[in-house]
């Protein structure tokens, strides 16, 4: 199995989830399955201006100054080193400084000083150097490489500061120790079994649970195992009851850590019984697409692979989702920062057009529970076929495209003009079927081009009048020679004689004399 298909999410604290590896090559929009229809919500989704540079598999870290640091990330030509900080408050970006190495698929993690620490990840090959960035001095300093290249891993904040890495590229065991204090790390036991794009996040006692991911016997693992700070040693737990990858682990206020996305049931750990219970699903799927806690305890998700729109909600009270509205771009790869004011911001990240090829994003959009949400209109949008998001979670119809057009990816009626040959035409003048017309050319010699636009043989002239005597005629030179040559094939075979032009002026109703009416 290639080591591109595998993803890996981060969960950090301060609501900080970061997006890691290649996204799944997308289908259609995704709609509702199995006929749920989730509750509906006025809040809406606006537009959060652009980042200054498009790109996927970056990290966002929320700042104690209120501003996001956007750091490495990709597109599809080449891995970035330069850094962003975005401004909630007014919606604009600027330049932040360049990391050392360019990277992206690496974690960021924000340490008790503030300061955020990136690891690892794909630089050109897989890479293990990390970067340490100082707010106070907005400024990058070098920090002791990982002991391994690495990316597809997990990195939590432990209570007492430091950090913990865990598994990566490669499905292995190994799990590291990063002291800030000392700039070292240090080796803490090995899984029981391989991990990479899995899960984790700290528990109330302490402890790290890891969950998910792939391995290599499945790219979607439901195994899980719970990391001890006070022995260093790992230890097997009650598996989830569905395999996930790209994926998102919190801790609740009751104690409990909720995984969310891959599949549309949610599930609960409780380290007390060590036992997982789905609570409530989600209306679409949302895979690679991260979940945050927002500040009422409240999980929020939107978007994932497969240009997923909907953004849904769990409470952990009524254990149920509803659905919130939708975001105007499909995105996945992309950060989501929970504010302390309820919003939520979804950052950059990944779309595919409608070939199927991946696009790097710049925008940003905000989710805002304060805002009222009036529905957008197919012309509104450009789109005049088939269906879309209306940006309230809804979706409209946009209508079907006339005879002759079709569909496109973007909900745009497209005509592919027909030529002659394909409608089986030779001569004159057709319609190409977009509103132009074809010239389909000129018939030979002695032929003549029809009313169906094909070419025929031409019909024998007749060498004299019907009313003279002379050479036979034609029985297809005229109507009337058609009519006399009937009864008397004579005229047609050897002659036309004077009685051939008796017949004629007897059957045809031709006025005598001087045949004055045309053959």
């Amino acid at each position: 199995m290639s080591l591109s298909y595998w993803k890996s999410w981060v969960v950090v604290p301060l609501m900080c989830c970061f997006a890691c590896g290649p996204a799944i090559t997308p289908t259609e929009l995704e709609m509702p399955e199995d006929g749920v229809e989730a509750s509906q919500s006025s809040a809406v989704v606006v537009s959060g201006g652009s980042l200054l540079s498009a790109r996927y598999q970056h990290t966002a870290t929320l700042l104690g100054n209120g501003k996001v640091l956007v750091a490495g990330g990709g597109t599809p030509s080449g891995e970035m080193a330069t850094t962003e900080l975005y401004d909630p408050a007014t919606l604009t970006s600027s330049s932040g400084p360049s990391m050392a190495t360019a990277r992206r698929s690496h974690t960021a993690t924000q340490l008790q000083d503030g300061s955020v620490l990136v690891v690892a990840g794909i630089g050109g090959s897989v890479i293990a150097s990390a970067e340490r960035y100082l707010p106070g001095t907005n400024t990058w300093t070098a920090a002791a490489p990982l002991p391994r290249n690495s990316y597809g891993h997990s990195a939590t904040l432990l209570a007492d500061g430091r950090v913990l890495v865990v598994g990566g590229v490669g499905i292995v065991t190994n799990a590291h120790l990063y002291t800030p204090s000392t700039n070292t790390w240090a080796a803490t036991g090995s899984l029981n079994a391989g991990m990479m794009g899995h899960a984790a996040v700290r528990l109330a006692d302490g402890r790290v649970l890891v969950a998910g991911g792939g391995n290599y016997t499945t790219s979607s693992s439901n195994h899980a195992e719970i990391w001890d700070p006070a022995t260093g040693a790992w230890t097997t737990v009650a598996s989830m009851n569905t395999g996930r990858n790209g994926h998102t682990l919190h801790l609740l206020a009751n104690g409990k850590a909720l995984v969310t996305g891959y599949a549309r049931a949610a599930e609960l750990y409780d380290p007390a019984t060590n036992t997982w219970t789905n609570t409530g699903s989600t209306a679409v799927t949302h895979s690679s697409a991260p979940s945050v806690v927002r500040p009422d305890g409240s999980i929020l998700m939107a978007g994932g692979s497969f240009n997923t729109y909907g953004v849904e909600l769990y409470t952990p009270a009524t254990a149920g989702w509803i659905t919130l509205g939708a975001i105007t771009q499909g995105r996945t790869d992309h950060p989501t920062i929970a504010l302390a004011d309820g919003r939520v911001l979804f950052i950059a990240g990944t779309t595919y057009n409608a070939q199927g090829n991946m696009q790097a994003l710049s925008s940003v959009e905000v989710y805002d529970p304060t805002a009222t949400c009036a529905p957008t209109t197919c012309t509104a949008q450009g789109k005049n076929c088939g269906t879309i998001s209306d940006g309230c979670g809804a979706t409209l119809n946009c209508g079907t495209c006339s005879t002759g057009q079709t569909c496109g990816g973007n909900n745009v009626c497209s005509c592919t003009p027909t030529t002659c040959a394909a409608q089986g035409k030779n001569c004159g003048t057709i319609s190409n079927g977009c509103g132009g017309t074809l010239s389909c050319g000129a018939c030979g010699t002695g032929q003549t081009c029809g009313s169906n636009n094909v070419c025929v043989a031409s019909a024998p002239s007749c060498s004299h009048n019907v009313c003279t005597t002379g050479a036979a005629l034609p029985r297809t030179c005229s109507g009337c020679v058609n009519t006399v040559c009937s009864q008397d094939p004579y005229c047609c075979n050897t002659a036309w004689d004077s009685l051939c032009v008796s017949e004629a002026s007897q059957w045809c109703a031709i006025a005598q004399p001087g045949c004055v009416t045309p053959m």
